[in-house]
């Protein structure tokens, strides 16, 4: 394997010089410059990443923490996707870990990629494991304890809202009972998530907001807990047939759950939107193609990541950081054949 040394020979420069080369750090004529590359793509020479990192006190590495099942969660995966991309364009290695429903489990990932050396590290609160997730003031201490930055999605830190970026769940489901509202609907069912979870709560929240500010009454038989999958939104749609009060509209916590309510709906001869109109939230592609296809609430993954990474570059470079206010996103309805005017 050859060394920086044999760069060196057969380009005919001194070992500081390839080193200079290669780090960028001062004025080299091109000459010498090409002389180093060409060694380097002779020799099929690779640079010991570890001495350089170690030598520079950097390793131009970014941790990730997501939870597990990003292998089923179209979000997770697409959050996945656009992390590697802008790691990548801004010259940075990207490692990921996973964590699951288990005490201490983030903070243990976190300063595991400390440990290893990570620049910064982005972590992902995910609400589906609030019995164990880290809280706000946890995750501020741990943002004034660590060497390196930290920026959290997906939680709101009054301490240091420059350090994360979250979705505003109370207005993103506020969005299609306000349409189905302004479209005649007035018995609006709810299918809520697991309402011990922080998301579930913040989501149930935005619904009852809209029907209250619309002078319309929350009905606590059309408010049904269910899980986030499939066979939650079917149990609970079911639970709301069989209990004969009156609806026109369902929204539900997620894609998942309006999935599983479609089924029980097409099951008990219900038309969909004819007699039952019908949202999710989260915009799965697989919406585009059930019959009818489901209207749904769109978080922007990408302007959500997008943001939430130029906050941990501002940071990992001592940089400016844009206003805390921009850090705070909405979401989009999506309008498909789910949903009819009354």
């Amino acid at each position: 394997m050859a060394t920086m040394l044999d760069v060196s020979r057969r380009a005919g420069v001194s070992k500081s010089t390839v080193s200079r080369v290669l780090n960028g750090t001062a004025k080299i004529s091109e000459a010498t410059r090409e002389a180093v590359f060409k060694a380097i793509e002779e020799l099929n020479y690779r640079p010991n990443v570890l001495a350089q990192s170690l030598s520079k006190q950097e390793t131009n590495t970014i941790g990730l923490v997501i939870p597990r099942g990003s292998n089923t969660s179209q979000y997770l995966g697409l959050l996945i996707e656009i992390c590697q991309e802008l790691a990548d364009k801004a010259g940075k290695f990207l490692m990921i870990t996973q964590v699951n429903d288990q005490p201490d489990g983030g903070i243990r990932a976190i300063r595991s990629l400390v440990d290893r050396r990570c620049d910064a590290v982005l972590y992902y609160n995910n609400s589906f494991f609030d019995r164990y997730n880290i809280q706000g003031d946890e995750l501020s201490d741990l943002i004034d304890e660590l060497p390196v930055p930290l920026v959290v999605m997906n939680c709101y830190l009054p301490r240091h809202p420059d350090h994360c970026v979250w979705f505003d769940h109370v207005h993103g489901a506020r969005l299609p009972v306000d349409y189905l509202i302004s479209q005649g609907h007035r018995h609006i069912a709810y299918i809520a998530g697991p309402l011990g979870q922080r998301t579930a709560q913040l989501r149930l929240q935005g619904y009852e907001t809209a029907m209250r500010e619309a002078n319309l009454e929350i009905n606590p038989l059309l408010i049904v807990e269910g899980d986030r999958f499939y066979s939650g939104g079917y149990s609970a749609c079911n639970q709301l047939i069989q209990q004969q009060s009156e609806f026109t509209a369902i929204c539900c916590f997620n894609d998942l759950t309006a999935i599983g309510a479609l089924r029980a709906l097409q099951e008990n001869h219900i038309s969909v939107p004819d007699q039952v109109s019908l949202f999710g939230f989260d915009n799965e592609s697989i919406l585009d193609y059930l019959t009818p296809t489901v209207s749904s609430v769109q978080l922007s993954a990408h302007a959500f990541v997008t943001h939430a990474m130029n906050l941990l570059l501002a940071k990992l470079n001592a940089e400016d950081i844009s206003i805390p206010e921009a850090s705070s996103f909405t979401g989009d309805l999506v309008l498909r054949q789910s949903v009819r005017a009354l």
